[in-house]
């Protein structure tokens, strides 16, 4: 199956499919087996205990009380539950498939992960309000997915935010954080560098090592990428997304937007 890092699913266009919801009630010291292959994937809050889990390769996974796990589609696994708080339910549970825009199955990790050390209140409440509607008795699968995005876009998020303030990026974070969010900043690699309070080179070098791009090739792929998204809209002129996009040459625009894409701006206009 296709794997698609967690960190990534932040800014990935998919869809939620076979939702389920649910509040499980794990006696203590239990043991559970999933000896075939699941069907979805899965997200497991444990809010009312915590887990000891063994892996079909061996390795085995604590996962504290207020943690959330990821448990990938096609997974085996045995997992003990242990109770630490007897008026709540011992683990929540989420299940949905990870779909791309063809229709193709993907998950994020190739076995269970903590995905979340300490959920906080509002993973808490995600959960709770996510299995809440789902046992109304009218189910909105709209408003359910829509939640259950938002939890996944969450996690990500914060995912991506600890891989940038890593031990390895740290220094570059304010760089990386400031290429990520403003899509027409012209600052240069000097300028981003000095924000970070590193040389050129350093910076160039640990970008390098982040998105496997130079800061020049990330901006100009994002804007593209943006501009492709304006363009599909049929409502702007190319001359209108070029200026969009932070691209204040039109003709230099065309020339990168071909170079990226094989057509021209109004040849890919033209196309939808």
């Amino acid at each position: 199956m296709k794997k698609i890092d967690f960190l990534n699913l932040y800014e990935l266009d998919y869809n939620l499919s076979n939702i389920f919801a649910m509040q499980q009630f794990w006696r203590d010291n239990i043991t559970f087996k999933m000896n075939v292959p699941r069907r979805t994937s899965c997200l497991l809050y444990f809010c009312g205990g915590y887990g000891k889990y063994k892996l079909n390769n061996g390795v085995e996974l604590s996962v504290p009380m207020g943690s959330v796990l990821y448990i990938p589609e096609g997974c085996t696994y045995e997992t003990k539950f242990f109770r630490r708080v007897n008026d709540v339910s011992t683990t929540i549970l989420i299940e949905f498939n990870l779909q791309l825009q063809d229709g193709e199955h993907f998950c994020v990790a190739d076995s269970p992960i903590i995905v979340k050390q300490d959920g906080g209140l509002n993973i808490k409440n995600a959960f709770n309000n996510i299995v809440n509607l789902y046992s109304s008795a009218v189910i909105s699968l709209s408003k359910i997915k829509g939640i259950v995005y938002d939890l996944l876009s969450d996690i990500s998020y914060s995912i991506r935010q600890q891989n940038i303030y890593s031990k390895n990026f740290y220094t570059i974070a304010k760089g990386i954080s400031h290429l990520e969010n403003e899509l027409k900043s012209e600052k240069t690699v000097a300028d981003l560098a000095k924000m970070c309070n590193v040389s050129e080179s350093t910076f160039r070098r640990l970008f390098k090592e982040y998105t496997g791009k130079s800061p020049i090739e990330y901006r100009i792929d994002q804007r593209i990428e943006y501009a492709k998204k304006l363009l599909n809209t049929g409502e702007m002129t190319a001359f209108e997304v070029a200026l969009e996009c932070g691209f204040d040459d039109p003709a230099y625009f065309c020339r990168v937007f071909k170079k990226q894409t094989g057509v021209t701006a109004v040849e890919y206009l033209k196309g939808l």
